[in-house]
């Protein structure tokens, strides 16, 4: 009997080691698989930002890509954001300086205030406005200089308050009595 305890305590000193053995392979196992889904999670992750990238660049240059009636859909967008709705008279009559019969009016969803200028025919100022906000109109103005009498052709040049805007010139006719 001796031998066979001999036996079980050799055995009990090698189950200690057995299990420690064990637990480090286990360990191994879980790290190597943990490690898997790591790189897997992160190789899906650049994937998609690779793709979302892509999406990305093909949008930057999507107003060249789009068709043609969607460019001008574009296009025209872009221009009645920038767009300036006016109305005024095309002929004003005049008693010397002052106008008898003039209007400009500076529509409701217009951006900002309008300012205008009157041009006589060498291309002379003889009128400058102060601004005029949405929703308002003048219907009389005092010119700088006495214009003769008779039918003059002048220009009208029509533009938002805001530095930086173009202009726009229209014809308008004078009529001094």
């Amino acid at each position: 009997m001796t031998d066979r305890k001999q036996a079980e305590k050799t055995n009990n000193k090698r189950r200690p080691a057995t299990k420690i053995i064990l637990v480090v392979v286990i360990l191994l196992i879980m790290s190597i698989g943990v490690r898997c889904a790591v790189d897997y999670h992160n190789k899906k992750a650049v994937e998609e930002i690779e793709e979302f990238v892509t999406e990305f660049e093909k949008n930057m240059n999507a107003i060249t890509e789009i068709e043609d009636f969607m460019k001008q859909e574009a296009v025209n967008t872009l221009v009645e954001e920038g767009m300036m709705n006016v109305n005024f008279s095309t002929r004003a009559t005049f008693e010397g300086k002052v106008s008898k019969s003039f209007n400009i009016k500076n529509v409701e969803n217009n951006h900002d205030s309008i300012v205008f200028e009157i041009f006589d025919e060498e291309g002379e100022s003889i009128y400058k406005s102060k601004k005029i906000a949405p929703g308002y109109e003048m219907n009389c103005i005092e010119l700088n200089k006495e214009l003769s009498k008779g039918r003059h052709e002048c220009t009208i040049g029509i533009q938002y308050a805001v530095e930086g805007h173009v202009s726009t010139l229209f014809p308008i006719i004078l009529i001094v009595e």
